[in-house]
């Protein structure tokens, strides 16, 4: 194995271990050579931390027809510096997810920087002649878009099902 001569060979070499695609020969030369290599070996680690990070995403996306669906996996907390709210701020990958409805139900806590992502979410959807729905907000996150008068500006929903069916009166 000449895995430090051509770096992209190596990383295909990487991924094909890490989806359990090499054979037993070819497995066992990889980890021979990668257990006594420090500079492959911190490389192999690297990628398992990312290929885990990558698998454990915190915002699911679900599609209902045209709608995104977006909720949180486990309790969430929309505050600055979470992964929950980088997230967010990332969620909007396709030019067609116009129509968002997202579950707070799960989140238990929004800052400045929580509120500030959902409006610009909303933003940039109305720009996009679309809608981002709010669906069952916990009572801490409830009171505070009251307080902040968001809610005069979000829709709010109870359940999933009637932020869905509000997108077919629009």
């Amino acid at each position: 194995m000449k895995l430090h001569e051509d770096p992209l060979a190596r990383e295909l070499l990487i991924a094909a271990y890490l989806q359990r695609r090499l054979d037993e020969e070819a497995a066992e030369a990889f980890e021979s050579h990668y257990l006594g290599c420090d500079r492959c070996f911190e490389e192999l680690e690297a990628a398992e931390l990312l290929a885990a990070a990558l698998r454990d995403r915190k915002l699911r996306r679900d599609q209902s027809a045209d709608v995104l669906l977006l909720r949180f996996a486990d309790p969430a907390e929309l505050i600055f510096g979470s992964r929950e709210l980088a997230e967010l701020a990332g969620c909007l990958a396709e030019p067609r997810d116009s129509k968002v409805v997202l579950d707070l139900s799960r989140v238990s806590r929004i800052d400045s920087s929580g509120l500030g992502e959902l409006m610009r979410l909303h933003a940039h959807l109305l720009r996009a002649s679309g809608a981002l729905k709010l669906v069952s907000p916990s009572a801490p996150v409830a009171r505070l878009f009251r307080v902040t008068h968001i809610d005069s500006i979000l829709d709010t929903y109870e359940n999933e099902n009637a932020a869905l069916d509000s997108f077919a009166l629009r």
